[in-house]
This record gives C-alpha cells, structure tokens and sequence, in this order.
C-alpha cells in the first residue's frame, strides 16, 4: 500500500473544498484534494442551472485570488431587491420590503453566479496550482490519527498521512461521521424546485422574493434575459410538480411568476432538493476540521448557503496558514480550537435567522400575517434598520478575515 505525506488533506472537491485547497496551496502548504466525481464530470460544460447568490465578501475573497476577473463577464448584478409577502402564489399583499443599491453607496447589492462558469474557473486554477495533487475518483474508506498527524485511506488502497483533514464532503458528511462528530438536524418537510427560465422582459437587475404560506419562492436574474427561480413547497407537492411534463410544469410555474417577467419559457430542465437544517454539534476534532456544508445545513430562504461556506474558507485558511508561519503544528489542538471559536457564532446566528424567517413566513396564521406586515413597512422606512441588514447580509460584520476585505494572507 502506498502512502503520501502532506501538509493538509481536503475531503471534497466541491466550491468550497476547493477554493481551501487552493488558498493553502498558493501559500505553500502541500495540499491533497480528494474527490470522489470524475474529473471529466467536473469539467463539464452541462447546464443544470445551478446558480448562487454571492455577497459582497465572497466576491473580495474570489478578486483576492485572481477567479472574479475570469468570471465576471457571465455575472449579473443585482441592484434592487423587492421582498413581499402573498397569501398564496399570485396575489401578494401589499405590505413590501424593497433594498436598493444607491443606500449602499451604488454598489450591488448582491451577484448572482452559475455554478457552470464559477466551478470550471476555480476547478482550473486547483489543476495550475503545483502544490494540490488533486485525487478524482477516489472514495475516502477510512479515517484515523495516528503518530501526531491523520491517516486517510482511499478506496484504490493509496494511504495519505497528514497533519490536518478537512471535511469538505456536503450533507450528509461521511467525513463528520467517521470523526465521530454528530449533528442537530431538523427536517423542514420542504423541497425546493429550481431551474433557469428566458422571458420577454428584461429582469432590470432586480430579484424577488416572496413568502408564501407554502413557503418561499424567489425569481433570480442572471445574464441576458434569464432568471433562475428556487420554488420551496412541502415536499410532497414540490415531487408532484416536479414530475409533471414540461408543458404543465410551465403552466405551473407560469401562474407562480404571474407575469412578472412576461412570457416565460424553461431554459433547464427542473431539478429538486430535500430542505433540511443540520448543524455539526462540532466543528473541530482531533486533527480534523469541518467547512460547508460538512458543517452547517441551512434553509436557502436567504441565500445564504455558498456564502457561509466560503467564510468558513477565509477563516480557516488564515488560521492554518498564520499557524504554519509561526512554526505551530497546523492539526494542533490550541489552532483548530481559533476556528471552531471564530466560526461558530456567525453560522449559529445565520442558522436561526433562517430558521426563524421560514417559520414565520411559511404559514397562514392571521395574527402573523398582520406582523409581519407592519414589521416590513416599519424596517423600509429606517433607513438604518435597511442598512445594518444589508451590511450583514454582505458577509462584511464582525471580526472579517483578511480574504473577505480583500487583502491577501
């Protein structure tokens, strides 16, 4: 059996696990990125319609190395956000909270990214960098500390010892599992149904979402006149839908729009995720760390999820590498507690706001619907309480990591 020796092995090579292996890699630190697709799917030029919501500081973290600029001609921005609340799916009420990208000095307020042309950009940097071996088609079989580092164990039977592992591996996390590190989870009994559609009108830079009793349903707009929508509906329902052919889906999804794009044809076909919160009861172990969604599992009500994953990534990469420049053993007790302790604030607020949002929203209670009403027209006209809500939404409160201010480490 054969056995590799590096600095930091990365179980994952989604967004996330490879924007960490390519931060550490670029700072010296040799880096073994396993994953289990192959690289030619990975490489793929298939449109599935996956999209993300970038805020503010992930997009600094994706300039700071070098990604934003090859990207940016298929980004759209997003300068206004209207945000309403509709007694079933085409009849809102006309209580209403809209952002606008003039009370945040004319900057978007958000971007909006498909995962085709972020994960083929950040893919290729990961291949240029010469200190990730980046392992495809490999299964991780087997996890152990052994001799003050961290034994992995492949599937094909090659063995790599290093100094810390990182879970990078989704939800549910096999790597969380063979830590033995359990979590709280939570099922929503929603699913969401998402896909791309090309309409008549230009969408104007603006999104909307809007809470439903059935859940939320956001329309999102991306380059040329396309827009992704993310339509979360008891699970059941969302399957039925889901299963429907192509001309009855769109008559569905047309009645949901209610012409707010004009005519809408899909771009994509649909596809359809389980809605579920799951919080690790443990960031770290023994000479092991979790980032994404090894870690935190939450509601896409506020888009919210990509985002909380890459400040796992700023975080964890500024630590390990400060660690590594003062001679301190990187898998160390002392340095993945500064993760766990740096971390573990923000994803446990971020969690219970949007837990909280589709509990208040996601239903018919009249008393509620009367709160939340007011509770919309009494932020919209604070332009503080606005402002204080999108600097938080931007990823930018709080102690930031040097990658999110857009400084390198």
């Amino acid at each position: 059996m054969t056995q590799e020796k590096t600095n930091v092995t990365i179980i994952g090579g989604g967004i996330v696990g490879s924007l960490l292996a390519l931060i550490l890699g670029s700072n010296g630190l040799k880096v073994v990125l396993v994953e289990r697709d192959s690289l030619e799917n990975l490489n793929s030029r298939s449109y599935d319609g996956r999209s993300y919501a970038i805020n503010a500081g992930s997009q600094r973290l994706l300039a700071a190395l070098d990604i934003w600029g090859k990207i940016v001609k298929d980004v759209q921005i997003v300068s206004e956000v209207f945000l309403q609340q509709g007694v079933d799916t085409s009849h809102p009420q006309p209580f209403e909270l809209n952002f606008f990208d003039h009370e945040i000095a004319n900057s978007p307020i958000f971007y909006m990214v498909e995962d085709r042309f972020l994960r083929r950009v950040i893919l290729s940097e990961v291949t240029n960098c010469i200190n990730i071996n980046h392992l495809t088609k490999r299964i991780v079989k087997r996890q152990k500390t052994v001799d003050g580092g961290i034994e992995i164990t492949l599937n094909d039977g090659q063995s790599i010892k290093a100094e810390v592992a990182i879970g990078a591996d989704g939800f549910p996390s096999e790597s969380a599992g063979r830590a033995k590190i359990k979590n709280f989870s939570q099922n929503y009994n929603q699913s969401s149904i998402t896909g791309v559609v090309r309409h008549i009108n230009s969408h104007n830079n603006q999104a909307f979402q809007y809470f439903l009793p059935t859940g939320p349903f956001a329309i999102l707009p991306l380059t040329g006149n396309r827009s992704c929508y993310v339509w979360t509906i008891d699970t059941n329902e969302a399957k039925r839908i889901k299963a429907l052919d192509d001309m009855s889906f769109l008559e569905r999804l047309m009645k949901v729009f209610d012409n707010r794009r004009g005519k809408i044809e899909l771009d994509t076909p649909s596809s359809i995720f389980p809605i579920s919160l799951a919080l690790a009861d443990n960031l770290v172990k023994e000479k092991f760390a979790l980032i994404g969604d090894s870690a935190h599992n939450i509601h896409p009500i506020a888009g919210q999820g990509l985002n909380l994953g890459i400040r796992d990534v700023a975080c964890l990469s500024e630590i390990l590498i400060s660690a590594r420049r003062c001679g301190e053993d990187i898998g160390g007790a002392n340095v993945l507690r500064r993760y766990s302790k740096w971390r573990t604030s923000d994803i446990l607020t971020t969690a219970l706001f949007t837990d909280i949002t589709n509990k208040i929203f996601s239903n018919e209670d009249a008393f509620l619907k009367i709160v939340r009403g007011i509770s919309f027209d009494f932020i919209g006209k604070s332009t503080i309480l606005k402002k204080i809500l999108m600097k938080e939404a931007s990823g930018l409160t709080g102690d930031v990591p040097r990658l999110l201010q857009g400084k390198n480490i």
